[in-house]
């Protein structure tokens, strides 16, 4: 038998939720925590459906009505809710002991759960507390300490954890969902830092191709700002979104192409946070001295920590080349 056959990584989870189901000894309420798009979701739904499941196997085995119905969310037991606010948490807690319209269990399934209020939160805890037996509740957040302890405390905590970027490159051509070139499709997966749910939206033919246009103009960013290249740096910066937080996110992935040439000085195999190629990587750091790379690195950071204070999108920009001039680059 299979758990979970169709989950992507997460192993641990496999193994702790998958094997408390197949035992019949899951809890009545667990937390699902990590970063969007690195599964939460499918856990439910392939938590829900072995729950429910019929058939025999795998499990869930897909194939009996309940797994089929819940996996495509055509369940009625099988409710999805972003509930934020006291009054919506207590009318999910007036249907708690309705009977379920076709299942053995009803499953309640929070989106963003960090994002509840206190009141709603506690609206939730008497839930939690004493809840049928014949129900089972998800809360799906990206970090859990958002969630009074008392809620904590009463449901079983899991993680999930970013996937490797081979085993999403292995997943999208294995299942055929790309067309893109081998070297497009891994600055895709680079960028999703891990989250699957990530590449497979980016996948889009028009998001793929503006996230991949930001991807070079990054570069080409620091690229400038390596070489001392002022008219090359305005002409690029130009071509940046004046909006605060299109610079933020500029400037941050910025950072992590600045790492990726610093750390590379000291070890070529060190794991990447934006170069796709590790080998344009290392024919870039090599035209640069270590402390030329960290003096950028400074003064982009710098120009982070005054845009807090001064939104100036001209100013911050202009920043970063003089400091780095400063500095000695």
């Amino acid at each position: 038998m299979e758990i979970f056959k169709n989950l992507i990584g997460n192993d641990d989870i496999k193994k702790t939720l998958g094997s408390a189901i197949k035992n019949k000894e899951f809890s009545h309420a667990y937390i699902i925590e990590g970063d969007k798009g690195t599964g939460k979701h499918t856990i439910a739904r392939l938590a829900s459906s072995a729950i429910m499941c019929q058939g025999e196997g795998d499990l869930p085995c897909e194939k009996c009505d309940f797994c089929r119905k819940i996996l495509n969310d055509n369940c009625a037991d099988v409710r999805f809710y972003d509930a934020f606010k006291v009054d919506e948490v207590r009318k999910i807690k007036e249907t708690l002991y309705e009977s379920s319209t076709e299942c053995p269990y009803k499953v309640y399934i929070f989106n963003d759960a960090h994002k509840m209020n206190i009141k709603a939160q506690n609206a939730l805890l008497i839930s939690l507390e004493e809840p049928p037996k014949n129900v089972v509740f998800f809360l799906l957040c990206q970090d859990a300490s958002y969630l009074l302890e008392t809620i904590r405390s009463r449901a079983q905590l899991l993680r999930t954890k970013p996937l490797e970027n081979q085993v999403i490159f292995d997943y999208v051509r294995d299942n055929m969902l790309s067309s893109l070139s081998d070297e497009k499709l891994n600055e895709i997966i680079i960028s999703s830092r891990g989250s699957l749910g990530y590449v497979l939206d980016m996948l889009d033919e028009k998001k793929a191709s503006l996230l991949l246009t930001q991807r070079e103009k990054i570069s080409d960013f620091v690229e400038a700002l390596l070489s001392n290249d002022v008219q090359g740096y305005s002409k690029i910066t130009t071509m940046f979104s004046m909006q605060r937080e299109n610079l933020k996110e500029l400037l941050n992935s910025s950072l992590l192409a600045v790492r990726d040439l610093a750390i590379v000085k000291k070890d070529k195999n060190a794991t990447l946070c934006f170069y796709a190629s590790r080998d344009k990587l290392l024919t870039l750091a090599s035209k640069h001295s270590l402390k030329k790379i960290l003096n950028i690195y400074d003064s982009i950071g710098q120009a982070l920590e005054d845009f807090n204070f001064n939104a100036n999108v001209p100013n911050t920009l202009t920043s970063i080349m003089i400091n780095a001039r400063k500095k000695g680059s």
